[in-house]
């Protein structure tokens, strides 16, 4: 919580099995909330721009894959731009939904 920067989290119901881009994710703070509503079978990716805040993000992740009881990960976090996605290997029409916070 130290390195959150957002302004609260404003998500649509039913995300089960849900593929979740998160532009901006910072530390994944709002990644991870949302991989526990995506459960194992969905998938979160945050990206952001900062180096610093993509490696606090990815610190986290087995943590919270067995707090939520699942075998594997259903988080990635990239670094790049925003602006860019294709430079980090995310491809047009391959998420349901997109967040910026």
């Amino acid at each position: 919580s130290l390195r959150y920067y957002g302004c609260g989290l404003v998500i649509p119901e039913c995300l089960e099995n849900c593929w979740i881009l998160d532009l901006g994710s910072g530390s994944g703070r709002d990644c991870y909330v949302l991989s526990q509503l995506v459960g194992e079978r969905g998938h979160v990716t945050g990206i952001d721009m900062t180096e610093s805040q993509v490696e606090v993000a990815k610190k986290y992740i087995e943590y919270h894959m067995e707090k939520y009881g699942f075998q594997t990960p259903n988080v990635t976090f990239l670094h790049g731009y925003i602006e860019n996605l294709e430079e980090t290997g995310i491809k047009n029409e391959s998420y349901d939904i997109v967040i910026s916070n």
